[in-house]
Parts: C-alpha cells; structure tokens; sequence
C-alpha cells in the first residue's frame, strides 16, 4: 500500500508517502499562511522524487483540525478532490490526536493543545497504553479521555483537574499523574499553564512539531481494516465556525469552482485534475 498523508493544519505542514513498512519521502516545512500556495507543488515535487505518479498512490490520509481555517480547509480540499479523482480511499484523522500520538511514551495523561485565537485553547486529553503484536513490535495505543474542546487556558487547567479525577485517580491517593502539554503554544500560554496547573511539563517544541508519518501511523491500521471516509461528505473539524464572507471579487471563480464535476475518463486525465484542483 503506497499512502500519501497530507498535513497543513497550522502554520506547519507536513506531507509523508509510505507503505506499511517503509518511509519513502517526508517533507515537513513553515508554510506561514501559504497553504493554498506551498501545498499542491509540494506533492507534486515528493511524488517526483520517487518517480511516482498520483495513479500509484493506494490511499489518503489527511488531518481535519482543528487549527488554522485556511490550512484545515486547504488539506482537506486537497486529499477530498485526490482521492474523488483517483477513487482512492481516504482517512481522515484529527490534528489533536497526531499531536499526541508523538507523545505516546508519556507514561502519564497528555494534553494535545493548538492555539485558537481569542484567547482560547483547541485541545484534547489522552492516555496511552502499550502492548506487543504478534510479531513482538511495541504498538501504543492512545485513547482519547473526553471530548475536543475549547476553552480558555484557566478553563481548561479546570477541566483537566475534573478529568483526571474522574478518570485517573487512584484509589487512597489525592495526588494526580503530571499532564504533558504538547503542542504549538505561545509563552504566555505556556506560563498561564505552568501557573494553574505547577505539576504539568512540555514537550520539546522541535520534537513535538507534527510529522505526516505519524498522521501515516494513525490512518494505516483503519485502512487494512477496510474503512474509509467517503470524499464527498468528509468535513474539516473546526470546533469553532470560521469567520468566512464571500468576496465579490472572486465570486465568478467560486461559482465556477462549485460546478459539479464528473470522473475524469483517462488516467491521465484524472492525474492532470487531481493535481489542478
């Protein structure tokens, strides 16, 4: 199985092409706020480097959010017309959780946390476990402890308290595991954080910077496992509604670009669209 794994949800990208066994080009940059710009000839150029075609590709991955509205929509829009075009299956994976799947040696909770702007913190908690597969190989599986959330950061150190007492106390102890913070996060974040929350610790921020591997990582046992999201209905997850006016400008361009579309009738048809919308 030959998967392309497509990451732009914040200022950070990533794009991956591996098998189950093999990494075969990754590519992980500061795309700012060039997603629409940086991310198309970026798959073309790691296609290229392996003399590949998007024909040769056996499935999709791609993270939903939360995070940036323009990176969110720009990846999801991506891989949606790839795998539609090429009738590929696609996965779709939440930025979250790839964020804490980096961290899944943490032997205590991990808060994965993204900036949202307003004062307010994108963010999940997990708890990993691990185990041996049959062919001995460590697998870590994460779980996520409640649900995606956003909340200031004081809010958010409460939520965690009432989380972790629900969900990891020990029986006769008051004391709670420390929480690992990864994630992108300004200073100020970090040290409101630190100030509620003084037995919690950060990832490294360079080793905690997303990698498209790991969105690989997640997606790939869904797929053998023969699921898929249908590209027609998968959505970007914003927790948040964007703040989107519509452009007189551009309008004639987007109501061209909202005409419904048939499969293209030749591979190379189809590559040459797959690649141009």
């Amino acid at each position: 199985m030959l998967l392309l794994a497509i990451d732009s949800s914040t200022r950070q990208a990533s794009l991956a092409l591996c098998s189950e066994e093999t990494l075969y080009a990754e590519e992980t940059w500061l795309v700012e706020n060039n997603h629409s710009v940086e991310l198309l000839p970026a798959i073309r150029r790691l296609l290229t480097s392996r003399n590949w075609r998007p024909a040769d590709l056996s499935a999709l991955a791609v993270a939903l959010g939360p995070g940036s509205f323009n990176g969110v929509r720009v990846a999801v829009a991506t891989a949606r017309s790839l795998a539609f075009a090429l009738e590929k299956p696609l996965i779709g994976v939440g930025t979250l959780d790839i964020i804490a799947a980096q961290q899944r040696r943490w032997s205590g909770p991990i808060c994965a946390v993204l900036e949202a702007g307003r004062s307010e913190l994108y963010a999940a908690c997990y708890l990993s476990t691990e185990g041996q597969d049959e062919q001995g190989r460590l697998r870590q599986e994460l779980r996520r402890l409640g649900n995606y959330v956003l909340l200031p950061p004081q809010q958010l150190v409460a939520y965690l308290k009432e989380l972790a007492a629900s969900s990891l106390a020990v029986p006769g102890r008051r004391e709670l595991p420390p929480f690992l913070f990864c994630g992108e996060l300004k200073a100020a974040t970090c040290a409101t954080l630190r100030s509620s929350l003084p037995e919690c610790a950060f990832a490294e921020p360079l080793l905690a910077t997303r990698r498209a591997t790991t969105l690989a990582a997640l997606a790939l046992p869904r797929l053998l496992r023969g699921e898929h999201d249908d590209p027609l209905r998968l959505e970007p997850l914003y927790l948040r509604p964007p703040a989107i006016t519509a452009s007189a400008r551009k309008q004639p361009l987007l109501n061209a670009v909202g005409q419904p579309r048939s499969l293209p009738q030749s591979e190379t048809e189809r590559e040459e669209r797959a690649l141009q919308h």
